[in-house]
C-alpha cells in the first residue's frame, strides 16, 4: 500500500544550487516537558523549491500558493507503545515563515513505507521525498504548522517493528505529535501561538492512521483539541470486510497487496494476540519457506515473490483459513479485524473519503462501507471517488481535494 510509489518517480532531479540558497541552522529551546523530548532545526526550505517541485510533480495550478519559506525541524517526543510503556519517537515538523496562528494546525500521516530506515524525519532534507514536499507546500501556502509522525517502527523507534494499520498506536503516535508541538510552540523563543484545531490527513495508511487520530481526538474531549476537518485518502478503514473480499477472490490478487496484506497478519499475531498457528493460516510448502525467514512478514518485505507463482493467491492460504473468514466462523479473526476497523467510529466534525473505484491495492469497499456507516449516524461526511483510478492515480484526485479544502478553511 505505499502511496506513492508513482508519486516518487517525478520527485528525482537536480534542483539548482541557487534553489537552496538561504538555508539557515536554529536551535530552539528545550525546557523540561511532558512530551517534547527534542525539536532540532535542520534547515529552510525556500518558496521557490517547492514552488518548481509543484510544477514538476503535475500540480502546477498550485505553484501560485506559495507564499512563503518553510523551516525544517526533526521532532523527538515521547509516546506510548505498547499502551503504558514509554517509548521516544520521532517525526517532521514544518513551519511557515510567515505563520498565521489563526490557521488550523495540519497532521499529514504518510503511506506504507517498507523501508524502516526511511521515515519523514529521516528524509527531512531530502529532495525527493513526497511527503515532504507535500506537507512543506501545505505550510507555504497556507501559513501553518504540518506535523508529519514518522510512526512507530521508523526513525528514532526503528528498532521495534511497525504495528502495521494498528489503529491505537497510529492514532496515539499522532495525538502524542499534537502534545510535543504544543509544548513547543508554547516557549516564546518558537515565536509560535498554538492553534487547538486540527486538520487531519493522509493517504493510504495515512488515510487510515488520518481517521485513527480524529478518533483519538473525539475520543478525549479534556484534552481541548479539536478535530476540524478530516481528508482521508484510500485507506483500509473495513479490515474485516477487506479480508472477506481477499479471500473471496484469492486468485486475482498481486504480490505487491499480498505482501502488504501478510504484515496485517503479522501485527494481529504480534500486536492483537491473534492465536492461531503460523501452519493453521498458511499451506504446509509456503509455511515452510515462511518459516526459513522467522514469519517475518512485516515491512512488506516481498516474501511472495520466493513462492511458486500458482500459489501467491488460493494456495497460500488454507482453506480453513479462507473458509474461516468467508464464513466468519473464526470468531477470534473476524472480531479483531472489527475492533481495528473504523467503520463505527462516528466523528463529532466534518470528514471526507477521497478513493479509486479501480484500487486493487485498498479495495474500495473500505472508503464505501466507512462512508455509508458514518453516514448513517448522521455524520458529516462526503466522498469523491477517481472512477477508473487504481491506488497510485487517485493520489492527484486526493491532492487536489485536500487543497481545496485547506483553501477554503476559514
Amino acid at each position: 500500500m505505499n502511496s506513492f510509489a508513482l508519486a516518487k518517480k517525478i520527485f528525482i532531479f537536480a534542483l539548482p544550487a541557487w534553489l537552496l540558497a538561504g538555508c539557515s541552522k536554529e536551535t530552539p529551546e528545550q525546557p523540561e516537558r511532558r512530551y517534547l523530548v527534542q525539536a532540532e532545526a535542520v534547515s529552510v526550505m525556500p518558496k521557490e523549491t517547492v514552488r518548481l517541485v509543484l510544477e514538476l510533480a503535475g500540480f502546477k495550478q498550485y505553484a501560485s500558493l506559495m507564499q512563503s519559506d518553510v523551516r525544517r525541524l526533526r521532532v523527538v517526543y515521547a509516546t506510548e507503545y505498547p499502551k503504558g510503556t514509554k517509548i521516544n519517537v520521532s517525526g517532521a515538523l514544518l513551519i511557515s515563515k510567515s505563520y498565521n496562528p489563526r490557521f488550523p494546525t495540519v497532521v499529514y500521516n504518510h503511506g506504507t513505507n517498507s523501508n524502516r530506515n526511511s521515515a519523514p524525519s529521516v528524509d527531512i532534507q531530502s529532495l525527493t521525498s513526497p511527503d515532504i514536499f507535500l506537507g512543506a507546500a501545505v505550510a507555504s501556502a497556507f501559513g501553518c504548522a504540518v506535523l508529519i509522525p514518522d510512526y512507530i517502527g521508523y526513525g528514532e523507534s526503528k528498532d521495534i517493528t511497525h504495528p502495521y494499520m494498528h489503529g491505537e498506536s497510529l492514532g496515539q503516535a499522532g495525538l502524542d505529535f499534537i502534545r510535543a508541538y504544543r509544548e513547543y510552540a508554547a516557549e516564546p523563543s518558537a515565536g509560535l501561538s498554538f492553534n487547538d484545531s486540527i486538520f487531519i490527513t493522509g493517504y493510504s495508511e495515512g488515510g487510515y492512521a488520518a481517521v485513527a487520530l480524529h478518533k483519538a481526538i473525539d475520543d478525549l474531549p479534556s484534552e481541548g483539541l479539536k478535530a476540524l476537518k478530516t481528508v482521508a485518502g484510500s485507506g483500509a478503514y473495513d479490515l474485516a470486510a477487506f479480508s472477506k473480499a481477499i479471500v473471496a477472490n484469492p486468485d486475482s490478487l498481486g504480490v505487491q497487496m499480498l505482501s502488504s496484506y501478510l504484515w496485517v497478519i503479522g501485527m494481529y499475531k504480534t500486536d492483537l494476540r491473534y492465536s492461531k498457528n503460523y501452519e493453521d493460516i498458511f499451506s504446509k510448502a509456503d509455511n515452510e519457506l515462511l518459516q526459513s525467514i522467522g514469519h517475518d512478514l512485516a515491512y512488506a518485505r516481498n516474501v511472495t515473490a520466493s513462492l511458486p507463482l500458482h500459489e501467491i493467491s488460493s494456495q497460500l492460504f488454507t482453506p480453513e483459513f479462507i473458509s474461516g473468514i468467508r464464513d466468519e466462523t473464526d470468531t477470534e479473526f473476524i472480531r479483531i479485524s472489527q475492533q481495528n476497523s473504523l467503520v463505527n467510529f462516528a466523528p463529532k466534525d466534518s470528514l471526507i473519503f477521497v478513493y479509486g473505484d479501480a484500487d486493487r491495492w485498498v479495495y474500495p469497499v473500505n472508503s464505501i462501507n466507512a462512508y455509508q456507516s458514518m453516514l448513517k449516524k448522521g455524520c458529516k461526511v462526503s466522498i469523491y471517488v477517481q472512477h477508473g483510478g487504481d491506488h497510485n492515480t487517485t493520489l492527484s484526485l486526493y491532492v487536489e481535494v485536500l487543497l481545496a479544502r485547506l483553501s477554503a478553511v476559514k
